[in-house]
């Protein structure tokens, strides 16, 4: 296999845009606010007791709705503003990438570090608007914008190459 390398720019803006479309995508966050509205109505139901009439079930359901929906808008806000003050040029989240297609795996440099990704060790390789997205643990995912690649062909072909060797060596 011939070495193909590409090189990523990261912005807080691209991090920025890839947590908005994570968060809003991931079932954690469905299931945080269904949390938050089951413990709502339990502890309103615990110290006022069960609503008697339909008005007040549908004032329960609806303010227990808000309370979630409230609860997870302040949390995943909470969630992208840590990312984004703990993601530093220095730590190598943001800044330059360059990332080499490698037989053995896919290699990763920054100013912070060097690493090579074995091919069965990366996961899932997704489209998320305009990002190519490489999931490298559970919820951890390098973010290749549309603009690290001169052409759409390019980065088709880059896709393409990730699934092929990350799929073979998971048939494996």
């Amino acid at each position: 296999m011939e070495n193909i390398t590409i090189h990523t720019h990261i912005t807080k803006a691209d991090l920025l845009r890839f947590n908005i479309r994570y968060i809003a995508m991931a079932s954690f966050t469905y299931k945080y606010m269904v949390a938050v509205v089951l413990a709502v109505i339990a502890y309103i139901c615990f110290t006022r007791g069960m609503p008697t009439t339909p008005p007040t079930w549908l004032i329960l359901i609806a303010g227990a709705l808000l309370a979630g929906l409230l609860a997870t808008l302040v949390y995943s806000a909470w969630c992208i503003g840590c990312v984004l003050i703990m993601s530093k040029e220095s730590n190598g989240v943001l800044g330059t990438h360059e990332y080499t297609l490698k037989e053995e795996g896919l290699f990763e440099k920054t100013i912070a570090n060097e690493t090579l990704h074995k091919w069965g060790a990366l996961g899932k390789v997704s489209v998320a608007g305009p990002d190519l997205l490489l999931q490298v643990t559970g919820y951890l995912y390098h973010v290749f914008p549309r603009k690290s690649f001169a052409t759409a062909e390019q980065r088709s072909e880059f896709e393409r190459i990730l699934r092929y060797h990350i799929d073979k060596e998971k048939a494996q």
